[in-house]
């Protein structure tokens, strides 16, 4: 059983587990294995670490460690009570789901072209030219101003192969959307959108047999990876008219605010905010995306985890202004419903407790039922969301049911 303890707390013997998942360490201290001695626990209390899990089937008990299930009821009541805020300006959709959806298809498709574009020409040693992303932020900026939940319904969509071009397009949308919701200045917000789409340019120069490795990178592999964001810096430069805030995003996007990240180990308000606000975007994407050696986070779980990572890993402000910008329930979350059924989330609404479902499945038969559109917010609906469940235990593939 995985459990939470204070890092205070532990004894040697205890087993850690990296419930981050296989590859997704935030840090080394998030690597599974048995505490060996007390030197080990007086190392983590150092580097700030001040709380973990721990495998009871691997290693030791204790009785001063929580459940994970109890930490998670305790992190959802707190998800909700950020959620809980009136809507500012910018959070009104101007466009229906239905209406945005062909607009934001084709620009998705045009994004994932464009990002592959680049990046063969990347590894050819030519220059990139910034006015196709120009040109392709200031669309994702203003279909996120029409109706976030279209390109967000798009970014959940994905297939296992084509992992990295999906990520610099959906890292680039959750950038957006972020910053419609902290209503940021336009042109600003506009470079970090670039950035976003290139942040991950530098994985081109790591070699194939690290980059898509089926399995755990050994310490020396990671030590490779970890040069991407260097190499995405120097792409980047190659061309004068990025701007310094897009390279911001791709040179720090993996920098931490306690100093643990990489390439050079900035902390604190040495990361520049717009790389602050790509850590918080680029790990929900990373996290709850199927890949060869993980399975993903359903998207409520990855806002526990990274409400759980804020203050020390993440900025603390960027981590409540996301869940707030993405709602309790994210586009993509299966709920049970208080009905019986359940369904997948299409679309936030200002109340986030009360999202738009597409009821899918009958609990009480096991089966598909009549696929049928449920607007929670509606007074005449008297349906609500109990939990959130894992489509795969009920053998269902949510990108099929999504648009």
């Amino acid at each position: 059983m995985l459990k939470k303890i204070a890092t205070q707390k532990l004894k040697p013997g205890m087993y850690v587990a990296n419930i981050t998942q296989q590859g997704l360490s935030l840090h080394e201290h998030e690597r599974e294995g048995r505490i060996p001695d007390q030197q080990t626990i007086s190392a983590l209390i150092q580097r700030g670490v001040q709380e973990l899990y721990i495998d009871t089937e691997l290693g030791d008990d204790s009785p001063d460690a929580i459940s994970l299930a109890d930490s998670d009821k305790k992190l959802d009541t707190k998800i909700k009570v950020i959620a809980e805020q009136p809507p500012n300006e910018r959070d009104i959709k101007s466009t229906s789901l239905d209406k945005e959806l062909d607009r934001a298809q084709q620009l998705h498709s045009e994004a994932l072209d464009l990002v592959n574009h680049a990046m063969s020409s990347a590894k050819s040693g030519h220059a990139i030219d910034i006015t196709p992303f120009e040109n392709m932020a200031d669309n994702f900026m203003d279909s996120v101003v029409r109706n976030q939940n279209a390109l967000a319904c798009l970014s959940r969509i994905r297939e296992k192969d084509n992992y990295l071009m999906e990520h610099s397009v959906n890292v680039a949308v959750l950038m957006s959307i972020l910053g419609k919701h902290l209503q940021l200045d336009r042109e600003y917000l506009h470079q970090c959108v670039t950035g976003a789409l290139l942040h991950d340019i530098g994985k081109i120069m790591i070699p194939d047999s690290v980059l898509h490795k089926p399995s755990k990178l050994t310490d020396e592999e990671y030590d490779i990876m970890k040069r991407h964001a260097s190499y995405s810096q120097k792409i980047l430069k190659r061309n004068e008219r990025f701007t310094q805030v897009s390279i911001n995003v791709a040179a720090q996007h993996h920098e931490r605010m306690d100093g643990q990240g990489y390439p050079n180990g900035l902390s604190g308000d040495a990361i520049s905010p717009e790389a602050r606000m790509a850590s918080v975007v680029d790990i929900y994407d990373a996290i709850t995306a199927d890949r060869v050696y993980h399975k993903g986070m359903p998207p409520s779980t990855a806002l526990k985890r990274m409400l759980e990572w804020s203050g020390a890993h993440l900025d603390k402000n960027y981590v409540h202004s996301f869940i707030k910008a993405i709602g309790v329930y994210p586009v993509g979350s299966f709920v049970k419903l208080s009905n019986h059924t359940a369904g997948v989330v299409i679309e936030e609404n200002t109340d986030s407790l009360k999202p738009v479902v597409k009821v899918i499945y009958n609990l009480k038969t096991k089966s598909y039922t009549h696929i049928q559109t449920r607007n929670l917010s509606q007074p005449d609906c008297p349906d609500s969301i109990l939990q959130v469940l894992d489509p795969i235990e009920f053998g269902i593939k949510l990108k099929d049911f999504m648009i």
